[in-house]
């Protein structure tokens, strides 16, 4: 008898280790490269929101390791594009990372390609230029630019990866999976176990094993 798991459909499967969703050549060219260091996704804006409203800055991302409380990832590639808007900053993020996560079949570990994309609109506290503050409604929406003028990309990167992030993760379309007798990892062979036999299948069983005896 076939495993069990092998007459199962997955639905919402994400195959993992696998090509790169993310197409380089995609890129929108950049127009002005920012002298700023972006340091653990966070970027002080002073100088942009000092600009004319349509001033835009496009700038490069390269971090090897992400920590965002319960996310991590690695490999985040990509570019961000600021906007400045008659209210703030519009901060564009187009990237590809991975994410370490567990195969949904053998639970093994294993790292999934992510593609990210989000827009949030940033909205300072304090006037750029006089340092007054400003009057932010509270139903508002938007996140917020402190007073030290730090435009951080954490949360909401945080929040946009979790929504990326696969259903079922697999490390490979033909894993077997486990064992659901012993536990056993069916990727590194059999494991001896006598597969059981559904129920639903019983009648016709009987009817065929008295077919066999009547002849």
């Amino acid at each position: 008898m076939d495993n069990l798991r092998s007459r199962i459909i997955d639905l919402g499967w994400w195959l993992c280790n696998n090509v790169d969703p993310f197409n380089a050549h995609s890129r929108a060219s950049i127009a002005q490269i920012s002298s700023h260091d972006l340091f653990e996704m966070q970027i002080n804006v002073l100088r942009e929101l000092r600009q004319p409203v349509g001033g835009v800055l496009v700038f490069d991302v390269a971090e090897r390791r992400v920590k965002l409380e319960d996310v991590e990832l690695g490999d985040l590639v990509g570019e961000v594009r600021l906007l400045r808007t008659d209210r703030g900053l519009l901060a564009s993020l187009e990237a590809k990372a991975t994410m370490r996560e567990r195969c949904a079949r053998c639970l093994g570990s294993t790292e999934c390609p992510l593609q990210v994309h989000f827009e949030e609109e940033y909205i300072p506290v304090l006037d750029a230029n006089s340092g007054a503050r400003i009057r932010i409604i509270a139903e508002e929406e938007g996140f917020r630019i402190g007073p030290d003028f730090v435009l951080d990309l954490r949360e909401p990167l945080r929040q946009y990866v979790l929504m990326s992030e696969p259903f079922k993760p697999l490390c490979r379309p033909d894993c077997a999976g486990l064992c659901p007798s012993c536990g056993a990892d069916l990727n590194k062979g059999s494991c001896g176990c006598t597969p059981d036999a559904d129920e639903r299948w019983g009648v016709l069983i009987g009817f065929e094993t008295r077919a066999t005896k009547g002849r």
